[in-house]
């Protein structure tokens, strides 16, 4: 319950503070690639919008929640995060390919 009670306090504490919330929504948009277990997708034909290509790897943005994801060839999620975690993402795998 007391912890309950912290998070609540916190949330509160974070909308009242506008330069606090401006902070927390910059924390978001922050490089994270969050953990992955690759599963087939549809390839994004509802609510995904293709925002790069590289030999059939694909950087989709969610067009609700805008989380990021990375999909390979086969339209198999191999990653997904915030904006700038996935374009960091796709980048290592375009220096990686380029590099074999």
């Amino acid at each position: 319950m007391n912890d309950d009670l912290n998070i609540n306090e916190n949330f509160k504490m974070l909308v009242l503070n506008p330069a606090m919330f401006q902070d927390f929504l910059q924390l978001l948009d922050m490089e994270i690639s969050l953990p992955n277990i690759p599963m087939p997708t549809m390839g994004g034909e509802v609510f995904w919008d293709t925002l790069a290509e590289y030999k059939g790897w694909k950087l989709q943005q969610n067009e609700f929640t805008k989380h990021c994801r990375i999909l390979d060839a086969d339209n198999v999620r191999r990653a997904w995060g915030t904006k700038n975690g996935m374009i960091k993402a796709l980048d290592s795998i375009k220096m990686l390919a380029e590099r074999y």
